[in-house]
């Protein structure tokens, strides 16, 4: 499989192309833990994410406790 790992700190990114992906989602599924994530990429661009789901759910609390102490209405933001 074509990979290539990243790592900072104690967490890791894989970044993979989506075609390589496919063969072995299962897999690299189970390899997604805390901030261990993986990138898919098409034509060699970021496309999507495997992200463990406590840490999804984690990362969308703490947006929403940083909107709450900002000015910006994540309503005017485009994602």
């Amino acid at each position: 499989m074509c990979a290539t790992i990243v790592t900072m700190g104690t967490a890791s990114t894989t970044i993979i192309p989506i075609t390589k992906a496919r063969e072995k989602l299962g897999d690299l599924a189970e390899k997604v833990s805390g901030e261990n994530y993986i990138i898919l990429t098409k034509g060699g661009s970021p496309k999507a994410a495997l992200v463990d789901l406590s840490y999804l759910t984690k990362l969308e609390k703490d947006i929403k406790r940083i909107y709450g102490k900002t000015f910006i209405d994540p309503k005017l933001l485009k994602y």
